[in-house]
């Protein structure tokens, strides 16, 4: 995932979206704290919006059910890339842009 650092209106609810939504894991020293990668994800007070990317490995069907699992839409059409990669892009709650990609269904 990049960036690490996350524009919030409200920094509790990106971190349940986060926590929730992608299953990120808590720090175990520090419960309050998200990681991925191994580095800590920052939620910051902010107005600004990004968009960012995060890399999965799953395929196409099963993102979408995930998405709809949890109530989420594509905001775009799908963007294929290099090596049958797919782009899909959402919203999280505080509508930064998030860029998912995973790989092609076969």
């Amino acid at each position: 995932m990049r960036p690490k650092i996350i524009p919030a209106d409200d920094t509790k609810r990106a971190y349940r979206f986060y926590r929730d939504v992608f299953e990120f894991l808590r720090n175990p020293k520090d419960q309050t704290t998200l990681i991925v990668d191994g580095q800590p994800i920052k939620f910051i007070k902010s107005s600004k919006r990004i968009e960012l990317e995060l890399l999965v490995c799953d395929h196409l069907h099963e993102i979408r059910e995930h998405l709809a699992n949890n109530f989420l839409t594509e905001i775009a059409e799908p963007e294929h890339r290099f090596n049958k990669k797919i782009a899909l892009r959402i919203h999280d709650s505080e509508g930064n842009t998030v860029i998912i990609e995973g790989n092609e269904d076969n």
